[in-house]
């Protein structure tokens, strides 16, 4: 009898008070299986490799291949062994070189950050119509790099850059996570990409919505003014720069023989990198999919992160002689991070990596980093001692000519004197990730504001304003900062001026008394005068005892919706000054 390659065997033994013993197998398919060493076959290709499955891996002894028992005892010895240490870990977190000298919550942050990397997206690039696309211009593969980024391809899609990283607090802008970027190096095209968005146009939709009018792409022949932004076909040229409310494509109408444009919406200026005609139908056509290019080079506020969770935004884009350089090789850094980042967060992975690229750029080798590499070494050498990996890393910078530790006497760009301490610097492969300031900045002084409340509206893409709630009011009541609460719920608000009644007290009343229109005389270069405008009460009808009132309209809104709900609402006027 042949049995399956991937059959799993769950044997449960017989236990008080435990699972339901029996001998269970499984072949059913798209079953969660595994590879592990079977220690019982001696063998040095690949029969001794055993497929074990969720229920089959509970009641089995695994040991792990660093050579020891882990604390087992004689009676239940190991049977199976694992393959790898990094085994365990997910095709990101496998991408993260030398993750065991991290602190673990650092290597999540990593895992996180990797997919929000603003990388080399696809090899077909010319041929892609996506929604919305990230595209790291000039990127470059990791001097420093895991035996997992080989085997998935990952140099096909690299994800960053390798900066000269100074560790160094310079000029206090790069205090909280911030960090300096050199303003040249950016200018050179570090860390340069683009934001590539499609805009689709389906005539056919449209022609549904109108009752069946016939549509199609063309430009007007009567306006000539567009034809410098649209084709004859109704669509713009391929390298056209379009900027906020220009027309990128227009449409005629058959039936009332009029020509409407499309405008660009949104806030910054866009080149048109494509354009696809769907041509199911051959004479005109219906469905057209345009593709923007948005450049983003990097500016202050914009977030990247090394490949050890050390994420950070750009707080200031440093000039290249302002910036601290080497006594040795008179290198500038391209990125200056903080010291504080390191000592709370334990990230010594990112220490090693500047250490191992600056060796391998040096010796024009890519360095290895797989994660618990010394521990499998340790197993196979047994007895003899080696040595560390800082060791072997400073050694091989020593024999290069440069300091053991990897720090290096800078001058002060500014100065030109030299710096008090030696700076630690070296390569590190960064990351530019998809949080762009461009994409997240919300201001507005005055705009569009709610039909019925006259408030603000609120949503970035509509021009609005941020909420100030209930709790943002409590800390101005608690700072006591009274004025400051008036100009933000009342002035910037939905400030209104009303007519109240004084002898009734109501605010809803009120109207205008149309007064018969004077002659009144021009004088030589002076506006007419006006009326006086005159308001009476309905209640009481009469004009007197009529005040102007400064309120929030909201609060004459919610006296209309008492007074439908047969609530009246009055006001006690009372003069300020004697309140």
């Amino acid at each position: 009898m042949q049995i399956p390659y991937d059959l799993e065997v769950g044997y449960v033994p017989l236990s008080i008070g435990g699972a339901y013993p029996g001998l269970f197998l499984f072949t059913s398919p798209s079953r969660f299986i595994r590879p592990v060493k079977n220690l019982s076959i001696s063998s040095q290709g690949r029969e001794d490799i055993e497929l074990i499955g969720p229920l089959e891996q509970v009641f089995m002894e695994i040991r792990c291949p660093d050579g020891g028992d882990g604390g087992r005892s004689a009676a239940f010895p190991a049977t199976h062994e694992e393959i790898h240490p990094t085994a365990m870990l997910s095709v990101v977190a496998n991408l993260t070189p030398w993750s065991d000298h991290n602190q673990s919550p650092r290597n999540m942050y990593q895992c996180q950050m990797a997919k929000q990397t603003m990388a080399f997206s696809l090899q077909s690039l010319c041929f892609r119509a996506d929604q919305k696309l990230y595209h790291l211009q000039t990127p470059q593969s990791p001097i420093v790099r895991t035996s997992a980024y080989t085997k998935y391809n990952i140099d096909e899609y690299p994800t960053g850059t390798n900066a000269i990283v100074a560790v160094l607090a310079y000029t206090g802008y790069d205090m909280e996570d911030a960090m300096i970027l050199n303003k040249s190096s950016v200018e050179r095209g570090m860390f340069h990409g683009q934001i590539y968005q499609t805009e689709t146009i389906d005539l056919g939709e449209e022609r549904s919505r109108s009752g069946g009018a016939q549509k199609m792409f063309r430009r007007s022949n009567i306006d000539k003014s567009l034809h410098s932004l649209i084709d004859s076909d109704g669509l713009p040229y391929v390298g056209q720069r379009i900027h906020p409310n220009e027309p990128y494509c227009s449409i005629y109408n058959e039936v009332t023989n009029t020509t409407r444009t499309n405008n660009r919406k949104g806030s910054d200026p866009v080149t048109v990198d494509y354009v696809a005609v769907d041509m199911k139908n051959k004479k005109h056509p219906q469905k057209v999919n345009i593709r923007f290019r948005h450049p983003r080079n990097p500016i202050i506020g914009d977030k990247f992160s090394s490949r050890h969770g050390q994420k950070g935004v750009c707080s200031q884009l440093w000039p290249d002689i302002d910036m601290p350089f080497s006594g040795m090789t008179g290198m500038r850094p391209d990125l200056i991070i903080n010291p504080h980042a390191f000592p709370s967060r334990m990230t010594i992975a990112m220490l090693l990596e500047s250490l191992a690229a600056k060796g391998g750029t040096l010796s024009g080798k890519f360095v290895d980093a797989t994660p618990f590499a010394g521990s499998i070494n340790k197993a196979k050498l047994d007895e003899t001692k080696s040595e560390s990996l800082v060791d072997e890393l400073g050694k091989m910078l020593k024999s290069r000519g440069f300091n053991y530790h990897g720090v290096e006497v800078l001058y002060s760009g500014v100065y030109g004197t030299e710096l008090v301490c030696e700076i630690f610097i070296g390569p590190v492969y960064y990351q530019r990730l998809r949080h762009m300031v461009s994409d997240k900045f919300q201001v507005r002084s005055t705009g569009t504001v709610d039909q019925i409340t006259r408030q603000p509206i609120k949503g970035r893409k509509r021009g609005g304003g941020i909420r100030f709630g209930e709790m943002e009011r409590d800390a101005m009541l608690a700072h006591g900062a009274a004025y400051l609460l008036h100009d933000r719920l009342h002035t910037c608000s939905d400030y209104h001026i009303a007519d109240v009644c004084s002898l009734c007290g109501s605010v809803l009343t009120t109207s205008f008394i149309q007064t018969q229109k004077r002659v009144v005389r021009d004088i030589g270069g002076l506006p007419p005068m006006r009326s006086p405008k005159k308001v009476a009460c309905h209640s009481c009808q009469t004009s007197k005892g009529m005040e102007t009132v400064a309120m929030p309209y909201v609060f004459r809104y919610l006296a209309a919706e008492l007074a439908a709900m047969n609530i009246k609402m009055t006001l006690q006027l009372r003069d300020g000054s004697g309140a």
